[in-house]
């Protein structure tokens, strides 16, 4: 006979799944018919995007589509840069560029999307990939940034190359964080990255309405109240994402945080952690949620 304690948490995890699956059945019930759904033509148009860097002998990295003499931005101009035109922001510590892709149309609800932050967690990069060729609907402006680490996607680690934590780099809230070599190393100082620099640039010359960064594999995303808190349990309804707290570190000079510095006002910044690994259907989903959570903004 089982131990009576043992049975009764397993009723009570049984119950709790049987609670969550009605909460999920009644989310897909009452989803309003804005969510985009992307055909598989529409993102794969000869095939799949590419999904990881080239590596090269002499450990030197080209990024899938983005020629050797790729152009560099004027950060003044950004606003007149043409859609569907990849461009460098600026360059890592190994002098890897770290691009941004335009697309949609002027005036749309912009949406700055960054796949890659911590290096070894990259599965964000495929979503952006997908929305590189995604169709978009109307009223869209997408700043797509692949990946804003080349250097520790490169290497898979966490860190750039100098060993710092890019999302503890940012200058709003920023503090010193432990010695190099620490997994949460903040760096010498608030943005003292090329890599952060780059994107605080970009920020603050788009000024987006949304931010959203990929992360894993916490499998969650950290809830929030009001119109922020909405729009966060919108994306997770969409891609199957639990509301759940992020804890575990420290978090000063995180890229979430700065992001709400920039954008327009009541705009809306946040942290998506996925999970280990994504299947191509929930890259698809992902994409999917991006799509429908600019489009109802």
């Amino acid at each position: 006979m089982r131990d009576p304690d043992e049975m009764g948490i397993r009723i009570a995890v049984a119950a709790a799944g049987v609670v969550m699956a009605l909460m999920l059945a009644s989310c897909a019930e009452n989803e309003p018919e804005t969510a985009v759904t992307l055909s598989p033509l529409a993102v794969d148009p000869v095939q799949p995007p590419p999904t990881s860097f080239e590596r090269a002998p002499d450990t030197t990295t080209t990024v899938p589509g983005i020629a050797a003499d790729l152009e560099f931005a004027d950060l003044e101009t950004l606003d007149e840069l043409e859609f569907d035109k990849e461009v460098a922001i600026g360059r890592s510590v190994e002098d890897r560029p770290i691009t941004v892709a335009r697309r949609g149309v002027a005036g749309g609800t912009k949406v700055l999307v960054v796949g890659v932050i911590h290096g070894d967690e990259d599965a964000g990069a495929d979503i952006v990939d997908v929305l590189r060729v995604a169709d978009l609907p109307e009223g869209v402006e997408l700043w797509l940034v692949r990946s804003m680490n080349p250097d520790g996607q490169f290497h898979q680690v966490r860190h750039n190359a100098n060993g710092v934590d890019l999302n503890r780099n940012f200058a709003q809230n920023w503090g010193p964080i432990a010695e190099p070599g620490f997994w949460e190393y903040a760096g010498e100082g608030p943005a003292s990255e090329p890599e952060t620099r780059a994107m605080t640039a970009l920020g603050e010359a788009i000024r987006p309405d949304l931010v959203l960064w990929y992360h894993q594999d916490l499998f969650r995303i950290n809830p929030a109240s009001g119109r922020d808190g909405e729009i966060r349990a919108r994306y997770a309804a969409l891609t199957g994402l639990p509301v759940i707290e992020v804890s575990g570190g420290t978090y000063t000079g995180t890229a979430s945080q700065w992001s709400r510095t920039v954008v327009d006002s009541g705009g809306v910044g946040f942290t998506i952690e996925l999970g280990p690994t994504l299947t191509r259907d929930e890259v698809i989903r992902h994409a999917e949620a991006v799509l429908t959570i600019t489009a109802e903004m």
